[in-house]
């Protein structure tokens, strides 16, 4: 029992570390476009390079889960995000900036594709709220990450950043190298090829997949570029503050979920927080009604948050034999859409501007509501008995 909490713990603190790593990306854009001197396209490729890394090895790793040497592979990423980090800190090139950034972010998923299956079977009876209370942790350390960069920035260069995010890493590779698993942990089963064809062909999945690759282009673009957007009509400080309150709203709205997600149907939280967000969209991105801006974006937090853990959580409760490809497949989703969404938006702002680029979220998120109805309407009707009649 102890040692279930203490690597409860451990995986709890990197993900937090993990939310810190990818929201001073967003905040440092600046940065980079004043220390290499690049376009906004180019500047559209930092993001996705992180997120393709990290989207490959959840693949991979997620997939064989179950062949695995969990405690290893934990040790292997860290270590990786570690190195990369301190690496990065000294990088004198763009190009070596991506590079370094990939293969930071390769070594975060090498964690990634492994912890919320880990926890799976650590709280087999808890999963929905356990993802969303892990969540939650990645979201302190996302609220963090701006203003982290601000403190920061405030006395060193943007390198600092990475050199600190590295070093306070370092005393959980050493907890992961001395902790023992509990023996019980892993009961994970390796997939087959049909196993995953089958798996692939559920309503349930295909919802899931269609639905976090469009939330999962939403969270990425105002991650990405929010700050930079924001910059256009406030101060640096203020943008870099705007996402963090952002952010923050992730913490009291994933505490909520891990509540509700027990209480109501996981799709129906979906679909109604999307279209409770669709106005905010519009207000934030479309009108740009600066006097409720702030209140806009915060809100905007407040229901975005649910996404990913309410349907990682939905995905992976259709088929738990396999959570860890199922885990992979989903993570796999969202990143996709973290990679694709600042990369489109990227280059529609290079043609158009920022300010009309990030319209586009209010479509993706449309999109994401009517995924959310069609695959519940799906899922009622293949678990529906063959044959049964209405009465």
């Amino acid at each position: 029992m102890r040692s279930r909490r203490v690597w409860t713990v451990v995986l709890f603190a990197f993900v937090a570390g993990h939310g810190v790593i990818q929201q001073s990306m967003g905040a440092l854009l600046p940065s980079f476009e004043e220390e290499f001197l690049v376009t906004q396209e180019l500047l559209g490729m930092v993001g996705p390079a992180a997120t393709l890394g990290l989207l490959l090895t959840v693949m991979i790793v997620g997939m064989r889960s179950g062949a695995l040497d969990i405690k290893r592979m934990l040790v292997l990423g860290t270590a990786g995000t570690i190195v990369a980090s301190l690496v990065i800190s000294v990088t004198s090139s763009f190009a070596a900036l991506l590079l370094f950034l990939f293969l930071q972010g390769a070594s975060v998923g090498t964690v990634r594709a492994l912890d919320r299956p880990l926890l799976s079977h650590l709280y087999p009876n808890r999963r929905g709220r356990m993802f969303n209370l892990y969540a939650l942790l990645w979201a302190v350390g996302a609220t963090t990450g701006p203003l982290f960069v601000n403190a920061v920035l405030a006395s060193a260069d943007w390198r600092a950043v990475y050199a600190l995010v590295g070093l306070a890493l370092v005393p959980l590779l050493v907890g992961m190298w001395r902790l023992d698993l509990p023996a019980e942990s892993w009961s994970e089963e390796t997939i087959s090829l049909g196993a995953l064809r089958t798996v692939l062909e559920k309503p349930a999945v295909i919802g899931m997949v269609a639905a976090l690759v469009c939330s999962g282009a939403i969270e990425g673009t105002v991650f990405t570029w929010l700050p930079f957007y924001a910059s256009q009509f406030m101060p640096r400080e203020s943008a870099n503050v705007l996402l963090s309150s952002f952010l923050v709203m992730y913490i009291p709205a994933r505490l909520a979920y891990s509540v509700l997600v027990d209480r109501v149907g996981h799709l129906d939280i979906v679909a109604i927080v999307g279209l409770a967000s669709l106005p905010l969209l519009v207000v934030a991105f479309v009108l740009r009604i600066e006097a409720v801006f702030f209140p806009a974006v915060m809100g905007l937090g407040l229901f975005v948050a649910g996404f990913f853990p309410t349907l990682s959580a939905f995905g992976v409760d259709t088929t738990p034999e396999y959570s860890g490809p199922v885990n992979a497949i989903a993570t796999g989703a969202n990143f996709f859409g973290i990679t694709a969404g600042p990369f489109v938006v990227g280059i529609l702002a290079g043609r158009v501007g920022i300010t009309e680029a990030m319209q586009v979220i209010v479509p993706i998120m449309a999109s994401l509501v009517a995924i959310a109805l069609l695959t519940r309407l799906s899922v009622e009707r293949t678990s529906q008995p063959t044959g049964s009649e209405s009465v």
